[in-house]
Protein backbone atom coordinates (compact mmCIF):
# COMPACT_ATOMS: atom_id res chain seq x y z
CA UNK A 1 0.00 0.00 0.00
CA UNK A 2 1.20 3.49 -0.72
CA UNK A 3 2.53 5.47 2.18
CA UNK A 4 0.52 8.54 1.43
CA UNK A 5 -0.64 10.35 4.53
CA UNK A 6 -3.42 12.01 2.59
CA UNK A 7 -5.42 8.87 3.29
CA UNK A 8 -5.91 10.09 6.82
CA UNK A 9 -7.52 13.23 5.40
CA UNK A 10 -10.05 11.15 3.55
CA UNK A 11 -10.72 8.76 6.39
CA UNK A 12 -11.28 11.42 9.01
CA UNK A 13 -13.39 13.31 6.52
CA UNK A 14 -15.51 10.18 6.18
CA UNK A 15 -16.35 10.53 9.84
CA UNK A 16 -18.66 13.30 8.72
CA UNK A 17 -20.64 14.47 5.72
CA UNK A 18 -18.09 16.50 3.92
CA UNK A 19 -19.23 19.85 2.68
CA UNK A 20 -17.27 22.72 1.25
CA UNK A 21 -13.75 21.30 1.44
CA UNK A 22 -11.51 23.61 -0.51
CA UNK A 23 -8.04 22.67 -1.62
CA UNK A 24 -6.86 26.26 -1.62
CA UNK A 25 -7.67 26.88 2.04
CA UNK A 26 -4.47 27.03 4.05
CA UNK A 27 -4.54 25.09 7.30
CA UNK A 28 -2.41 25.66 10.37
CA UNK A 29 1.27 24.88 10.55
CA UNK A 30 2.74 22.47 13.06
CA UNK A 31 4.17 24.65 15.81
CA UNK A 32 7.11 23.99 18.10
CA UNK A 33 4.83 22.12 20.52
CA UNK A 34 3.34 19.89 17.81
CA UNK A 35 -0.01 21.70 18.07
CA UNK A 36 -0.47 19.91 21.35
CA UNK A 37 0.14 16.41 20.01
CA UNK A 38 2.57 14.13 21.80
CA UNK A 39 4.90 13.72 18.82
CA UNK A 40 5.70 15.51 15.59
CA UNK A 41 4.81 12.38 13.62
CA UNK A 42 1.27 12.30 15.03
CA UNK A 43 0.92 16.04 14.48
CA UNK A 44 1.97 15.67 10.85
CA UNK A 45 -0.83 13.17 10.25
CA UNK A 46 -3.60 15.32 11.66
CA UNK A 47 -2.42 18.88 11.11
CA UNK A 48 -0.59 18.80 7.78
CA UNK A 49 -3.13 16.63 5.99
CA UNK A 50 -6.72 16.86 7.15
CA UNK A 51 -6.60 20.33 8.69
CA UNK A 52 -4.46 21.70 5.87
CA UNK A 53 -7.13 20.80 3.31
CA UNK A 54 -9.51 23.32 4.84
CA UNK A 55 -12.04 20.62 5.67
CA UNK A 56 -11.26 20.17 9.35
CA UNK A 57 -9.83 23.53 10.36
CA UNK A 58 -10.96 27.09 10.75
CA UNK A 59 -14.12 28.49 12.37
CA UNK A 60 -16.53 26.07 10.63
CA UNK A 61 -14.81 22.70 10.19
CA UNK A 62 -16.74 20.00 8.36
CA UNK A 63 -19.11 18.19 10.66
CA UNK A 64 -17.89 20.22 13.61
CA UNK A 65 -14.63 18.25 13.81
CA UNK A 66 -11.30 20.08 13.77
CA UNK A 67 -8.01 18.20 13.61
CA UNK A 68 -5.77 21.24 13.74
CA UNK A 69 -4.80 20.67 17.38
CA UNK A 70 -4.80 17.95 20.00
CA UNK A 71 -7.48 19.72 22.03
CA UNK A 72 -9.83 20.10 19.08
CA UNK A 73 -9.40 16.53 17.86
CA UNK A 74 -10.08 15.14 21.34
CA UNK A 75 -13.14 17.38 21.65
CA UNK A 76 -14.70 15.33 18.87
CA UNK A 77 -17.39 16.30 16.39
CA UNK A 78 -20.62 18.17 16.97
CA UNK A 79 -22.64 17.80 13.76
CA UNK A 80 -21.63 14.35 12.54
CA UNK A 81 -24.88 13.91 10.63
CA UNK A 82 -26.28 17.30 9.51
CA UNK A 83 -29.07 15.56 7.61
CA UNK A 84 -30.63 14.61 10.96
CA UNK A 85 -30.22 18.00 12.60
CA UNK A 86 -27.84 19.51 15.10
CA UNK A 87 -26.18 17.76 17.99
CA UNK A 88 -25.26 14.34 16.59
CA UNK A 89 -21.60 13.76 17.26
CA UNK A 90 -19.13 12.84 19.93
CA UNK A 91 -15.60 11.64 20.30
CA UNK A 92 -13.50 10.06 17.58
CA UNK A 93 -10.72 9.04 19.98
CA UNK A 94 -11.19 7.29 23.35
CA UNK A 95 -7.90 7.38 25.28
CA UNK A 96 -6.48 3.94 26.14
CA UNK A 97 -8.92 2.17 23.83
CA UNK A 98 -8.18 2.19 20.12
CA UNK A 99 -10.57 -0.70 19.45
CA UNK A 100 -13.53 1.40 20.60
CA UNK A 101 -12.25 4.59 18.93
CA UNK A 102 -14.10 5.47 15.73
CA UNK A 103 -10.99 7.02 14.19
CA UNK A 104 -8.96 3.82 14.46
CA UNK A 105 -11.79 1.66 13.15
CA UNK A 106 -12.05 3.96 10.13
CA UNK A 107 -8.33 3.62 9.53
CA UNK A 108 -8.79 -0.16 9.55
CA UNK A 109 -11.69 0.06 7.10
CA UNK A 110 -14.00 -1.52 9.65
CA UNK A 111 -16.83 1.01 9.59
CA UNK A 112 -20.07 1.25 7.62
CA UNK A 113 -20.60 3.19 5.41
CA UNK A 114 -17.27 2.95 3.61
CA UNK A 115 -16.57 5.90 1.34
CA UNK A 116 -13.79 4.59 -0.99
CA UNK A 117 -11.24 6.88 -2.60
CA UNK A 118 -9.06 5.68 -5.45
CA UNK A 119 -5.27 5.56 -5.29
CA UNK A 120 -5.01 6.66 -1.67
CA UNK A 121 -3.70 4.44 1.10
CA UNK A 122 -1.74 4.50 4.33
CA UNK A 123 0.90 2.12 5.57
CA UNK A 124 0.17 -0.37 8.30
CA UNK A 125 3.14 1.11 10.12
CA UNK A 126 1.41 4.49 10.32
CA UNK A 127 -1.86 2.92 11.48
CA UNK A 128 -0.01 1.06 14.23
CA UNK A 129 1.65 4.30 15.29
CA UNK A 130 -1.75 5.98 15.68
CA UNK A 131 -3.14 2.92 17.48
CA UNK A 132 -0.23 2.95 19.94
CA UNK A 133 -0.73 6.67 20.57
CA UNK A 134 -4.39 6.08 21.42
CA UNK A 135 -3.69 3.01 23.58
CA UNK A 136 -1.05 4.97 25.47
CA UNK A 137 -3.65 7.57 26.42
CA UNK A 138 -3.77 9.86 23.33
CA UNK A 139 -1.45 12.12 25.26
CA UNK A 140 -0.81 15.82 24.93
CA UNK A 141 2.59 17.34 24.12
CA UNK A 142 3.37 17.57 27.84
CA UNK A 143 2.36 13.97 28.47
CA UNK A 144 -1.07 14.78 29.89
CA UNK A 145 -3.92 12.34 29.31
CA UNK A 146 -7.19 13.95 28.17
CA UNK A 147 -10.14 13.99 30.58
CA UNK A 148 -8.00 12.91 33.53
CA UNK A 149 -9.77 15.24 35.96
CA UNK A 150 -13.11 16.52 34.66
CA UNK A 151 -15.34 18.39 37.08
CA UNK A 152 -17.74 15.44 36.87
CA UNK A 153 -18.23 12.20 34.96
CA UNK A 154 -21.23 10.20 33.79
CA UNK A 155 -21.07 6.41 34.08
CA UNK A 156 -23.36 4.53 31.67
CA UNK A 157 -23.98 0.77 31.49
CA UNK A 158 -24.06 -0.83 28.02
CA UNK A 159 -26.04 -3.93 28.90
CA UNK A 160 -25.34 -6.14 25.89
CA UNK A 161 -21.81 -4.85 25.21
CA UNK A 162 -20.49 -5.60 28.72
CA UNK A 163 -18.82 -2.21 29.02
CA UNK A 164 -19.28 1.02 30.94
CA UNK A 165 -19.06 4.22 28.91
CA UNK A 166 -17.64 7.14 30.88
CA UNK A 167 -18.53 10.63 29.69
CA UNK A 168 -16.42 13.70 30.47
CA UNK A 169 -19.03 16.13 31.78
CA UNK A 170 -17.02 19.21 30.78
CA UNK A 171 -16.33 18.27 27.15
CA UNK A 172 -19.37 15.98 26.81
CA UNK A 173 -17.60 13.17 25.01
CA UNK A 174 -16.99 9.54 25.91
CA UNK A 175 -13.56 9.72 27.50
CA UNK A 176 -13.01 6.18 28.84
CA UNK A 177 -14.34 2.64 28.50
CA UNK A 178 -14.42 0.13 31.38
CA UNK A 179 -14.57 -3.56 30.50
CA UNK A 180 -16.86 -5.68 32.70
CA UNK A 181 -16.88 -8.78 30.51
CA UNK A 182 -16.39 -11.92 32.62
CA UNK A 183 -18.11 -14.67 30.65
CA UNK A 184 -18.44 -15.80 27.01
CA UNK A 185 -22.14 -15.02 27.33
CA UNK A 186 -23.43 -11.52 28.05
CA UNK A 187 -22.78 -10.43 31.65
CA UNK A 188 -25.36 -7.63 31.31
CA UNK A 189 -24.23 -4.57 33.31
CA UNK A 190 -27.54 -3.03 34.36
CA UNK A 191 -27.15 -0.29 36.96
CA UNK A 192 -24.31 1.86 38.24
CA UNK A 193 -23.90 4.03 41.33
CA UNK A 194 -20.86 5.92 42.61
CA UNK A 195 -19.40 7.11 45.88
CA UNK A 196 -16.01 8.65 46.58
CA UNK A 197 -13.19 6.99 44.63
CA UNK A 198 -15.26 4.09 43.32
CA UNK A 199 -18.30 3.19 41.28
CA UNK A 200 -20.41 0.07 41.59
CA UNK A 201 -22.05 -1.97 38.83
CA UNK A 202 -24.57 -4.81 38.87
CA UNK A 203 -24.24 -7.66 36.35
CA UNK A 204 -27.57 -9.40 35.78
CA UNK A 205 -26.34 -12.59 34.11
CA UNK A 206 -23.09 -12.88 36.08
CA UNK A 207 -24.98 -12.39 39.39
CA UNK A 208 -22.41 -9.87 40.63
CA UNK A 209 -21.93 -6.45 42.17
CA UNK A 210 -18.61 -4.94 41.06
CA UNK A 211 -16.46 -2.30 42.75
CA UNK A 212 -14.44 -0.28 40.22
CA UNK A 213 -11.77 2.34 40.93
CA UNK A 214 -12.48 5.64 39.19
CA UNK A 215 -8.85 6.62 38.64
CA UNK A 216 -8.02 3.72 36.30
CA UNK A 217 -11.35 1.87 35.85
CA UNK A 218 -9.94 -1.33 37.32
CA UNK A 219 -12.20 -3.81 39.10
CA UNK A 220 -10.97 -3.98 42.70
CA UNK A 221 -13.73 -6.02 44.33
CA UNK A 222 -16.87 -8.01 43.68
CA UNK A 223 -19.79 -9.66 45.42
CA UNK A 224 -20.97 -12.95 43.94
CA UNK A 225 -24.19 -14.89 44.31
CA UNK A 226 -26.71 -12.06 43.84
CA UNK A 227 -29.06 -13.77 41.41
CA UNK A 228 -30.26 -11.40 38.69
CA UNK A 229 -28.61 -8.39 40.34
CA UNK A 230 -30.58 -5.23 39.54
CA UNK A 231 -30.74 -1.80 41.15
CA UNK A 232 -28.34 -0.25 43.68
CA UNK A 233 -28.66 2.24 46.52
CA UNK A 234 -25.66 3.41 48.56
CA UNK A 235 -25.92 4.59 52.16
CA UNK A 236 -25.16 8.29 52.81
CA UNK A 237 -21.87 7.40 54.53
CA UNK A 238 -20.76 5.18 51.65
CA UNK A 239 -20.27 2.08 53.79
CA UNK A 240 -23.12 -0.05 52.52
CA UNK A 241 -24.99 -0.85 49.31
CA UNK A 242 -28.44 -2.32 48.86
CA UNK A 243 -28.90 -4.48 45.77
CA UNK A 244 -32.19 -5.68 44.28
CA UNK A 245 -33.22 -8.02 41.46
CA UNK A 246 -33.42 -7.28 37.76
CA UNK A 247 -36.84 -6.41 36.36
CA UNK A 248 -36.40 -9.33 33.94
CA UNK A 249 -36.23 -11.84 36.79
CA UNK A 250 -38.85 -14.51 37.27
CA UNK A 251 -41.31 -13.66 40.04
CA UNK A 252 -39.66 -15.98 42.57
CA UNK A 253 -37.81 -13.58 44.86
CA UNK A 254 -38.63 -11.99 48.20
CA UNK A 255 -35.16 -10.78 49.21
CA UNK A 256 -32.70 -7.99 48.51
CA UNK A 257 -29.11 -7.70 49.71
CA UNK A 258 -27.11 -5.41 51.98
CA UNK A 259 -23.40 -5.39 51.05
CA UNK A 260 -20.39 -3.96 52.90
CA UNK A 261 -18.51 -1.74 50.46
CA UNK A 262 -15.22 -2.01 52.34
CA UNK A 263 -14.74 -5.72 51.60
CA UNK A 264 -17.77 -6.41 49.33
CA UNK A 265 -19.12 -9.06 51.70
CA UNK A 266 -22.84 -9.69 52.12
CA UNK A 267 -24.05 -8.23 55.40
CA UNK A 268 -27.60 -9.44 55.13
CA UNK A 269 -30.14 -10.95 52.77
CA UNK A 270 -33.24 -8.96 53.67
CA UNK A 271 -36.54 -10.85 53.54
CA UNK A 272 -39.98 -9.50 52.70
CA UNK A 273 -43.30 -11.33 53.12
CA UNK A 274 -44.41 -11.37 49.47
CA UNK A 275 -42.64 -13.12 46.60
CA UNK A 276 -42.35 -11.42 43.22
CA UNK A 277 -39.79 -9.14 41.52
CA UNK A 278 -38.30 -6.75 44.11
CA UNK A 279 -36.63 -4.34 41.70
CA UNK A 280 -36.81 -0.57 42.33
CA UNK A 281 -35.00 0.79 45.39
CA UNK A 282 -35.10 4.18 47.11
CA UNK A 283 -33.23 5.21 50.25
CA UNK A 284 -34.11 8.21 52.40
CA UNK A 285 -31.41 10.91 52.64
CA UNK A 286 -30.77 10.05 56.30
CA UNK A 287 -30.15 6.43 55.35
CA UNK A 288 -32.74 5.08 57.78
CA UNK A 289 -35.50 3.82 55.51
CA UNK A 290 -35.30 1.71 52.36
CA UNK A 291 -38.22 1.33 49.97
CA UNK A 292 -38.35 -1.81 47.80
CA UNK A 293 -40.88 -1.87 44.95
CA UNK A 294 -42.26 -5.26 43.95
CA UNK A 295 -42.82 -4.93 40.21
CA UNK A 296 -45.25 -7.82 39.85
CA UNK A 297 -47.18 -7.50 43.13
CA UNK A 298 -47.96 -3.75 43.12
CA UNK A 299 -46.59 -3.04 46.55
CA UNK A 300 -43.76 -1.15 48.22
CA UNK A 301 -42.00 -2.81 51.13
CA UNK A 302 -40.58 -0.52 53.80
CA UNK A 303 -37.31 -1.74 55.32
CA UNK A 304 -35.43 -0.41 58.33
CA UNK A 305 -32.14 0.29 56.55
CA UNK A 306 -30.14 0.13 59.79
CA UNK A 307 -31.47 -3.15 61.20
CA UNK A 308 -32.45 -4.64 57.80
CA UNK A 309 -35.86 -5.62 59.15
CA UNK A 310 -39.15 -5.49 57.26
CA UNK A 311 -41.50 -2.79 58.60
CA UNK A 312 -44.62 -2.62 56.44
CA UNK A 313 -46.07 -2.66 52.93
CA UNK A 314 -47.68 0.13 50.93
CA UNK A 315 -50.31 -1.40 48.67
CA UNK A 316 -50.70 0.20 45.24
CA UNK A 317 -53.52 0.00 42.73
CA UNK A 318 -53.64 -3.23 40.80
CA UNK A 319 -51.74 -2.98 37.52
CA UNK A 320 -49.41 -0.19 38.69
CA UNK A 321 -46.21 -2.19 38.05
CA UNK A 322 -43.81 0.12 39.92
CA UNK A 323 -40.68 0.10 37.76
CA UNK A 324 -38.40 2.69 39.39
CA UNK A 325 -38.31 4.74 42.58
CA UNK A 326 -36.62 7.94 43.75
CA UNK A 327 -36.76 9.98 46.96
CA UNK A 328 -37.03 13.78 46.91
CA UNK A 329 -33.92 15.60 48.18
CA UNK A 330 -35.72 16.63 51.39
CA UNK A 331 -36.86 13.06 52.00
CA UNK A 332 -40.54 14.00 52.12
CA UNK A 333 -41.74 12.24 48.97
CA UNK A 334 -41.25 8.91 47.27
CA UNK A 335 -41.71 9.02 43.50
CA UNK A 336 -42.60 5.87 41.56
CA UNK A 337 -42.83 5.27 37.83
CA UNK A 338 -45.88 3.11 37.15
CA UNK A 339 -45.00 1.11 34.06
CA UNK A 340 -48.42 -0.53 33.99
CA UNK A 341 -50.60 2.56 34.45
CA UNK A 342 -48.31 5.20 32.86
CA UNK A 343 -48.23 7.44 35.91
CA UNK A 344 -45.75 9.17 38.16
CA UNK A 345 -46.97 8.27 41.65
CA UNK A 346 -46.24 10.52 44.64
CA UNK A 347 -46.14 9.04 48.16
CA UNK A 348 -45.77 11.02 51.40
CA UNK A 349 -42.92 9.34 53.30
CA UNK A 350 -44.31 10.45 56.67
CA UNK A 351 -47.82 9.03 56.22
CA UNK A 352 -46.77 6.36 53.68
CA UNK A 353 -49.88 7.26 51.67
CA UNK A 354 -50.28 8.04 47.98
CA UNK A 355 -50.72 11.81 47.65
CA UNK A 356 -51.36 12.08 43.93
CA UNK A 357 -50.35 10.75 40.53
CA UNK A 358 -49.53 12.45 37.24
CA UNK A 359 -50.11 11.01 33.78
CA UNK A 360 -46.91 10.50 31.79
CA UNK A 361 -46.06 8.86 28.49
CA UNK A 362 -46.12 5.09 28.00
CA UNK A 363 -43.79 2.87 30.04
CA UNK A 364 -42.11 5.37 32.39
CA UNK A 365 -38.66 4.28 33.52
CA UNK A 366 -36.03 6.14 35.54
CA UNK A 367 -36.67 9.38 37.42
CA UNK A 368 -34.37 12.36 38.11
CA UNK A 369 -35.16 15.18 40.53
CA UNK A 370 -33.63 18.67 40.69
CA UNK A 371 -31.68 19.54 43.82
CA UNK A 372 -34.46 21.84 45.08
CA UNK A 373 -37.08 19.15 44.48
CA UNK A 374 -39.30 21.22 42.20
CA UNK A 375 -38.57 19.52 38.87
CA UNK A 376 -39.05 15.82 38.24
CA UNK A 377 -37.89 14.28 34.96
CA UNK A 378 -39.26 10.90 33.82
CA UNK A 379 -37.73 8.93 30.94
CA UNK A 380 -40.36 6.94 29.03
CA UNK A 381 -39.41 3.91 26.99
CA UNK A 382 -42.34 3.25 24.69
CA UNK A 383 -42.77 6.81 23.40
CA UNK A 384 -39.09 7.83 23.78
CA UNK A 385 -39.77 11.11 25.56
CA UNK A 386 -38.67 12.79 28.76
CA UNK A 387 -41.64 14.20 30.68
CA UNK A 388 -41.11 17.17 32.99
CA UNK A 389 -43.32 17.44 36.08
CA UNK A 390 -43.09 20.56 38.22
CA UNK A 391 -43.96 20.72 41.91
CA UNK A 392 -45.50 23.91 43.31
CA UNK A 393 -46.61 23.63 46.92
CA UNK A 394 -48.75 20.51 47.10
CA UNK A 395 -49.42 20.36 43.37
CA UNK A 396 -47.62 18.38 40.68
CA UNK A 397 -48.24 19.26 37.03
CA UNK A 398 -46.67 18.00 33.82
CA UNK A 399 -45.28 21.10 32.10
CA UNK A 400 -43.01 19.74 29.40
CA UNK A 401 -42.26 16.84 27.08
CA UNK A 402 -38.89 16.46 25.34
CA UNK A 403 -38.31 14.34 22.25
CA UNK A 404 -35.52 14.00 19.69
CA UNK A 405 -34.69 11.84 16.63
CA UNK A 406 -31.77 10.40 18.63
CA UNK A 407 -34.13 9.06 21.31
CA UNK A 408 -35.39 5.49 20.95
CA UNK A 409 -36.50 3.41 23.94
CA UNK A 410 -35.34 5.65 26.79
CA UNK A 411 -34.11 4.00 29.98
CA UNK A 412 -31.94 5.83 32.53
CA UNK A 413 -31.60 9.48 33.47
CA UNK A 414 -29.71 11.68 35.92
CA UNK A 415 -28.88 15.37 36.40
CA UNK A 416 -25.50 17.10 36.40
CA UNK A 417 -24.37 18.39 39.82
CA UNK A 418 -25.51 21.93 38.96
CA UNK A 419 -28.85 20.72 37.49
CA UNK A 420 -28.00 22.36 34.15
CA UNK A 421 -27.94 19.14 32.12
CA UNK A 422 -30.04 15.99 32.09
CA UNK A 423 -28.40 12.86 30.73
CA UNK A 424 -30.76 10.20 29.35
CA UNK A 425 -29.84 6.80 27.91
CA UNK A 426 -31.54 5.26 24.89
CA UNK A 427 -31.63 1.48 24.39
CA UNK A 428 -32.39 1.41 20.63
CA UNK A 429 -32.87 -2.35 20.75
CA UNK A 430 -35.03 -2.36 17.62
CA UNK A 431 -32.52 -0.31 15.61
CA UNK A 432 -34.97 2.44 14.67
CA UNK A 433 -32.19 4.95 15.35
CA UNK A 434 -29.46 4.64 12.74
CA UNK A 435 -26.11 6.29 13.53
CA UNK A 436 -24.04 7.96 10.83
CA UNK A 437 -21.29 5.38 11.31
CA UNK A 438 -21.34 1.86 12.68
CA UNK A 439 -18.46 -0.49 13.47
CA UNK A 440 -18.73 -3.86 11.72
CA UNK A 441 -19.85 -6.69 13.97
CA UNK A 442 -21.53 -4.51 16.56
CA UNK A 443 -25.27 -4.55 17.27
CA UNK A 444 -27.69 -1.65 17.34
CA UNK A 445 -26.02 1.54 18.55
CA UNK A 446 -27.57 3.14 21.63
CA UNK A 447 -27.18 6.76 22.64
CA UNK A 448 -27.05 9.17 25.52
CA UNK A 449 -28.83 12.48 25.07
CA UNK A 450 -27.69 15.64 26.84
CA UNK A 451 -30.57 18.02 27.56
CA UNK A 452 -30.18 21.67 28.55
CA UNK A 453 -32.67 21.97 31.42
CA UNK A 454 -33.07 25.74 30.98
CA UNK A 455 -34.21 25.48 27.37
CA UNK A 456 -35.42 21.84 27.41
CA UNK A 457 -33.48 21.38 24.18
CA UNK A 458 -31.24 18.42 23.37
CA UNK A 459 -27.76 19.87 22.95
CA UNK A 460 -25.92 16.70 22.02
CA UNK A 461 -26.47 13.05 21.13
CA UNK A 462 -23.53 10.72 21.77
CA UNK A 463 -23.38 7.31 20.13
CA UNK A 464 -22.57 4.61 22.68
CA UNK A 465 -22.56 0.81 22.35
CA UNK A 466 -25.36 -1.74 22.63
CA UNK A 467 -28.29 -1.28 25.06
CA UNK A 468 -27.36 1.71 27.22
CA UNK A 469 -29.33 1.20 30.43
CA UNK A 470 -28.69 2.56 33.93
CA UNK A 471 -26.51 5.63 34.37
CA UNK A 472 -25.31 7.89 37.16
CA UNK A 473 -23.75 11.35 37.23
CA UNK A 474 -20.82 11.75 39.58
CA UNK A 475 -21.56 13.76 42.71
CA UNK A 476 -18.79 16.28 43.29
CA UNK A 477 -16.94 15.81 46.60
CA UNK A 478 -19.20 13.07 47.97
Amino acid sequence: MKKNLLFVLILISSLLILVGCEDDVQGPAVDNENNGFESAAIAEVFVNTCAASGCHSGPNPAGGLSTESHYKLLSGSFDRDPAKGNGFGGEVVIPFNSEKSLLYQLLKGNVIPVEPHQNISISEERIIEIKDWIDNGARHYYGNVPSANPSYRVFICNQTSDIISIVDGDNKVVSRIANVDFNPIIDAPHMVKEFGDFYYVTLISANKLLKIRKSDNQIVGETNGIDNAGMIQISPDGTKAFVSRSSTSGGIYNTVFAVSLSDMSVISEISMPVTGVPHALALTPDGKKLYVANLTKDRISIINAETHEFVDDIILDQGTEPMEATISPDGNYLYLSGMGNNKLIVIDTHTEQVVTSVDVNHMPMHIAISSNGTKIYVATMMMSTVDLIEKSGNNWIRTGRISHPGFNMLHGCDLSPDDKYLYVSSRNLNGNYQPKFKINGEGNTGTVGIINTATLQVEKILDLKEFPSGLVVEVVNN
